[in-house]
């Protein structure tokens, strides 16, 4: 049997695995299901393969969590920025999706900036 086929064998046990450990060390911090967190968010996107960076993330009574830094990384990457621009997501989060505005704050291609 090759390595792989091994790995094969064990990867859903270790994905039920994982999921345990992840919620028996910060199920406490995970998002109520129901319930709205208003917020915000402040990222740019930057000159090197247009990867956006979190630079300020509050929602207000929801701690940070894996879940939430997951969901905000899936967001960022989900929109559509332009390099060297700032933004600013204002809404909530609700059931592990987000809803409201995000506009550009700072664009740093214009001159002057």
């Amino acid at each position: 049997m090759s390595a792989q086929n091994i790995a094969d064998v064990f990867a859903s046990a270790e994905v039920v695995y994982k999921e345990r450990q992840m919620q028996a060390t910060w199920g406490h911090l995970a998002p109520v299901r129901n319930k709205k967190y208003r917020g915000r968010i402040v990222y740019a996107v930057g000159c090197y393969c247009g990867t956006p960076v979190i630079l300020h993330c509050e929602f207000k009574d929801l701690p940070d969590s894996p879940w939430l830094y997951e969901h905000v990384q899936n967001f960022m990457f989900a929109q559509e920025g332009e390099e060297g621009c700032v933004y600013e997501f204002v809404g909530f989060f609700r059931n592990y999706e987000f809803e409201g505005t995000v506009r550009v704050i700072q664009d740093t291609n214009k001159r002057g900036a």
